[in-house]
């Protein structure tokens, strides 16, 4: 049986539909949420309503399970802020948790059930290089990348190479900006500063406004299209945050960091996707970049936000997967650079897959 991609996505407005799901399907439903990385959201939602009566004991055990690890990773992300938080306070102006452990960290709606691989934090550029070295005090170290890698992350990208600490094993992603500062149009950090709060552990974040902001540009500026449901699900559920209407603020930030029209796609898919009521008047105000830009970004959209799996089928998936890729790596950098890039990627690869993947590491040059 192929599941229905619609199912997947109602189920988190209803989520006791799943017992109109044949018992013997139910397995693929469960491994399509938890293969988009949503099982716990949709976990919480069931229990959370008194619905979980309505489904099978082994249906619910695997439910149950997925909200175990998703309270496990809770409070898991709880020690590591205060953790990071210690060891940048001397060295940053500020550090600011941002998606999936901001979520948590503020016990928000978005946050109930959601899962992540790493932790991503803001700190002031300025003061990136004093955060990294303190980082690596107290035991986190950085991944082995290409000497290449190295560059790119250093040089072009928002955040510096993903550190890993060497007892835990826990992920930290440390950003100095929200999009690639090759980009023409990263903001600065003095703008991002004006959103920061702090809730009452003292643990900081972007205030809900920004997170929605955040949350979009983080969607609709990037090449990877994998767990895409789970981000236009979070967006949905910052709505709910945010009662649903209250986006006076949301475009207030928009409109300062210079992302109106990423909002307003997130806007525009949330009402399509989840039936969410926004006027269409407030999204067509956004959606003002140039007509064919729109018409491309809305139809590439319209498919890679729908849930993704094997069993999910739609027959044109793959291309226009690799047209939001091309999309967003155009978007990302400038096309000379881009052509550069991939261009010493790709030989790279080709070179490694003969002389082994270790070739160009920095271990290995030295």
């Amino acid at each position: 049986m192929n599941i229905d991609s619609d199912l997947i996505v109602r189920l988190f407005d209803s989520p006791e539909l799943l017992a109109e799901v044949n018992l013997a399907d139910r397995p693929r439903v469960i491994t399509a949420l938890r293969q988009q990385k949503v099982l716990a959201k949709y976990a919480h939602l069931l229990f959370e309503n008194d619905k979980a009566d309505c489904v099978d004991d082994k249906t619910q055990r695997h439910l149950r399970n997925a909200l175990k690890i998703a309270e496990k990773q809770k409070q898991q992300v709880a020690f590591e802020a205060n953790e990071i938080k210690a060891a940048l306070a001397d060295v940053s102006e500020f550090v600011v948790f941002l998606k999936g452990a901001a979520y948590s960290l503020n016990n928000t709606e978005v946050g109930k059930g959601r899962i992540y691989s790493d932790i991503d934090v803001l700190v002031n550029k300025p003061d990136l290089l004093a955060c990294e070295q303190s980082l690596v005090f107290h035991g986190w170290h950085g991944e082995e990348i290409s000497d290449y890698d190295d560059k790119y992350y250093r040089k072009w990208a928002h955040e510096i190479p993903p550190m890993t600490h060497m007892h835990r094993g826990t992920s930290i992603d440390v950003h100095h900006n929200i999009i690639p500062v090759i980009s023409k149009d990263a903001p600065s950090a003095e703008s991002l500063k004006a959103f920061i709060v702090e809730n009452d552990s003292g643990i900081q974040s972007l205030n809900i406004d920004a997170q929605f902001v955040h949350c979009a540009v983080h969607l609709f500026r990037n090449e990877d299209y994998k767990t895409a449901f789970r981000d236009i699900l979070d967006l949905r559920f910052m709505l709910k945050d945010l009662n649903d209407q209250s986006l006076c603020g949301v475009l207030s930030v928009a409109d300062t960091l210079g992302f109106r029209y990423e909002v307003g796609l997130a806007l525009h898919f949330v009402k399509a996707i989840f039936a969410v009521g926004i006027e269409q008047d407030l999204i067509d105000s956004c959606l003002v970049l140039k007509p064919l830009r729109k018409k491309i970004d809305l139809f590439i959209f319209s498919t890679v936000l729908l849930p993704k799996h094997p069993m999910i089928q739609h027959k044109s998936r793959a291309w226009i997967e690799a047209l939001a890729e091309l999309r967003g790596h155009l978007i990302k950098m400038p096309l000379l650079l881009l052509i550069y890039h991939l261009t010493v990627k790709s030989t790279r690869s080709v070179i490694e897959a003969i002389m082994g993947k270790h070739f160009f590491s920095k271990r290995e040059l030295t």
